[in-house]
């Protein structure tokens, strides 16, 4: 009877060099995008400050604003930021008892308005945001019909946003997503205008390897445009992302395969060498 030997050790290069692949695959996205340049919307960035003077400080990329408002849910009236050097300031007595900040810089000129909102988020016991979130504020918005906590935006999660002018919903209105991973997608309002967003997997390998791991972070933009009363309007919304948990698991689940891989090898390169010898 013909015997047949079996080895682990081209299956687990047909594995590896999969993974690889399907690794390559994510990390294509915006290959040719400048870290600091992957995207031309305006953003809010949000710091926390301390020292004599604790509280948030904002600040702007993609172009001038001409003033910043905040709004908390236990404040849901918009209150107009201090000017700064350089940006604008949150008092800690302006951020209450925590939870949810709504933050909306605007500037404006003959032929266009351009807003750019985020929110920022601290915990502490809070108040549910959905009223500071619907509060009617005019022109062209992006509302999230819920605000993200802990790092719950994760690739692959989806998350459902209100397109609105004036208070009232644009059904149909397309919305645009950038991402840092490079990634660009369209996502069409539904009847009520509302967008559902799928964030995509395009955190790059390298990413997932450094220290922050699971943790990373990643920005994304969210871009929307309108035409009324004989002006452009464009308003973007901005936050961070993080990998898809399945991620973790299927780091652990090839080290695991590789290791058995390894590990059921031994006794076949054993006896290849007393074969030879």
């Amino acid at each position: 009877m013909p015997r047949f030997r079996f080895s682990f050790i081209p299956l687990l290069a047909l594995l590896l060099s999969a993974g690889g692949a399907a690794a390559q695959a994510h990390g294509e996205h915006g290959d040719h995008l400048e870290p600091a340049a992957w995207t031309r919307h305006p953003q809010l960035l949000v710091t926390m400050t301390r020292g004599a003077a604790p509280g948030l400080r904002v600040s702007a990329v993609g172009g001038a604003f001409e003033h910043v408002v905040l709004q908390t849910p236990e404040a849901p009236a918009a209150v107009v930021l201090d000017a700064a050097a350089g940006g604008w300031t949150v008092s800690k007595a302006q951020m209450g008892s925590g939870g949810h900040l709504w933050l909306m810089a605007t500037r404006e000129n003959a032929s266009e308005v351009v807003r750019a909102a985020t929110h920022y988020f601290f915990p502490a016991r809070h108040r549910v945001p959905t009223e500071m979130l619907r509060a009617p504020r005019g022109g062209l918005e992006i509302v999230p019909l819920r605000l993200q906590e802990h790092g719950g935006t994760r690739e692959g999660s989806r998350w459902r946003f209100l397109l609105r002018h004036d208070n009232q919903a644009l059904p149909g209105k397309p919305l645009t997503l950038e991402t840092e991973g490079g990634s660009r997608r369209q996502f069409e309002a539904d009847a009520d205008g509302i967008a559902e967003v799928v964030f995509p997997h395009d955190f790059r390998p390298e990413r997932l390897t450094a220290k922050e791991g699971i943790n990373a972070r990643q920005a994304f933009v969210l871009a929307v445009e309108h035409e009324a009363g004989g002006k452009r309007h464009l308003t973007t919304y901005n936050h961070v992302y993080n990998p898809d948990r399945m991620r973790e698991r299927s780091l652990a689940l090839g080290a695991g395969v590789f290791a058995l891989g390894m590990l059921l090898a031994v006794p076949l390169l054993r006896r290849k060498e007393k074969k030879d010898a």
